[in-house]
């Protein structure tokens, strides 16, 4: 059905007039539009109005005297020309004015129903009534048989009423029909019954769910390599390690650049035929190096920073071990100072000298003073020595157990009252990744970018766009993490008999990882779908 509000072009006698394509049949009806005069649809280009299929029954029921089609509805008739045969002097005169109404400008009942006028049919031209349409107009939409577009060259065809390029009718008819399915799908939004078919999507392509799950196993075994010591088989484990992020993020951008664009229900497996070792291999890891940066690269950096706060803060407090310069030292504390041997010869020469001295008022003769202060200084300047003597042994020793526990015990404290702002820190680190890491993937599937990734202001206004659907995600998220951790479990009670020593429960990780693998499709799909529902909000270009 044409919309009976389309905006239309009338040329009379070289004056232009606006209309909409609901009025025509009612200038048609009132003879101000002629078959001869030229009309066109928005900005197309002008045609003769008896050569415009969706005209042509109004002009048909005209010449043979029956009711124009549709029309059954009264309007009033604005800016319509007057009666051609009645006034054609008046025609001529008012070129540059307005249209003439019938003299008495009443309601007239001749304007068309709303839903009156039909595209024709698409199954035949529009000329050749009876000839099987192969083309369809890209802008008027009217079919043709394959010879009455002009072509140029082996595929173009320009549709010989607007001048627009024709397409064929098949893929026309499936993207008419891609349109409908896509209206209808953003009409319903995003919501649990897509989670629902993401669910059971990976099975519709089951050699892909079985090549790739066994591929995810075999490098989830092989991540186990490392744990047997060897230089080889570490680097060998990192290596398997990095071909399962490339594989399931290889997964996930190639799911979600096809949904985000429209191409719902293609395989979720990346095709091989022309491999590339950086867009399959190296670039989906790059994509996963980004997602994990963004989502959980802060939490990353607290721990790190903390480790390094801890490590300094209690080599600190722990003082190196003893040192044979102990014993040296202890030698010289068995010397008796020289000024002490000269202090104890003065004494002696007090006592001889005694009688013949005159005593003060303190009891003491000058020289018994003098010795006594100068003993009073040598204590003092022992005591300094005793003191520089302790410090060069901790030095060389370590300090006593005692200051060893007391400098322990204050770095504890210490690090206790730092711990505690950290936890908060990396609590709230970990809370943001676990709700910005479905944006992050989302945001590595659409634009294929690394530095868009990364970037923290891309994921959150995809999360802006998405709205409650991004909550949704959210709860879909946990869902699977809880099914996926459930599945482990039991099968790693199942296998538990086979749990070796150095080696691992193999049995359980090579199955654990078809169930990884499984769930991260269901990821996949479940980001797609919610990009898919919501690509006109992200503006997103639908191929």
């Amino acid at each position: 059905m044409r919309n009976p509000e389309e905006a239309w072009q009338v040329d009379v006698n070289g004056q232009v007039y606006d209309t909409t394509f609901g009025e025509l049949p009612t200038w048609i009806a009132d003879n101000a539009l002629l078959e001869t005069d030229k009309v066109r649809r928005g900005e197309l280009r002008w045609l003769e109005a008896g050569k415009v299929p969706a005209l042509v029954p109004f002009f048909n029921a005209k010449a043979e005297g029956r009711e124009l089609p549709g029309v059954s509805v009264t309007t009033t008739v604005a800016e319509t020309p007057s009666d051609r045969e009645a006034v054609p002097e008046q025609q001529e005169a008012d070129v540059h004015g307005t249209w003439q109404n019938n003299e008495n400008d009443q309601e007239m009942t001749s304007a068309p129903a709303t839903e009156a006028v039909a595209v024709p049919n698409q199954g035949f031209c529009s000329i050749h009534k009876e000839v099987p349409s192969k083309y369809v107009c890209s802008a008027c939409h009217h079919p043709f048989c394959g010879e009455c577009p002009e072509g140029f060259g082996a595929n173009v065809r320009i549709c010989p009423y607007c001048g627009a390029m024709c397409k064929d009718a098949a893929q026309a008819a499936m993207e008419d029909q891609e349109e409908r399915q896509f209206r209808a799908d953003i009409a319903a939004g995003f919501g649990f019954d897509d989670f629902g078919k993401a669910i059971s999507y990976p099975f519709k392509y089951k050699s892909s769910l079985v090549i790739g799950g066994f591929l995810f196993a075999i490098l989830t075994i092989g991540q186990s390599a490392g744990s047997m010591g060897s230089i080889f088989l570490i680097a060998a484990a990192l290596f398997c390690f990095m071909m399962a992020n490339a594989l399931t993020f290889g997964v996930l951008a190639h799911t979600v650049n096809d949904f985000s664009q429209g191409k719902i229900g293609k395989d979720f497996m990346p095709s091989f035929d022309d491999f590339s070792l950086w867009e399959d291999v190296v670039h989906p890891f790059f994509l996963s190096v980004a997602v994990y940066a963004s989502s959980f690269g802060l939490l990353i950096l607290l721990v790190v920073g903390m480790v390094w706060y801890a490590w300094s803060t209690f080599s600190q407090a722990i003082s190196p071990g003893g040192d044979p310069a102990m014993a040296m030292l202890a030698e010289d504390e068995g010397q008796t100072p020289a000024h002490l041997q000269e202090i104890m010869r003065k004494a002696r020469e007090q006592n001889e000298m005694l009688g013949e001295t005159e005593v003060g008022e303190d009891g003491l003769t000058d020289l018994q003073r003098s010795t006594l202060e100068e003993e009073a200084e040598f204590m003092r300047l022992n005591e300094m020595a005793e003191n520089y003597r302790g410090q060069q042994l901790e030095s060389v020793v370590g300090p006593t157990p005692e200051q060893q526990e007391a400098q322990l015990h204050a770095a504890v404290m210490q690090f206790i009252r730092v711990a505690g702002a950290f936890i908060i820190l990396a609590g709230l680190a970990f809370f943001w990744g676990i709700f910005y890491f479905p944006a992050a993937c989302a945001v590595a599937g659409y634009t294929r970018s690394f530095t868009a990734t990364i970037n923290p202001l891309v994921g959150l206004d995809t999360i802006r766009h998405l709205g409650v659907d991004y909550l949704k995600i959210l709860v879909m998220v946990f869902l699977i993490s809880i099914a996926s951790g459930i599945v482990g479990m039991i099968l790693g009670m199942i296998f538990f008999p086979f749990d070796l020593p150095a080696f691992g429960n193999l049995p359980a990780k090579f199955f654990g990882g078809f169930v990884t693998f499984y769930f991260s499709v269901v990821f996949s799909v479940t980001l797609g779908y919610a990009l898919y529902k919501n690509s006109e909000k992200l503006g997103f270009y639908r191929s």
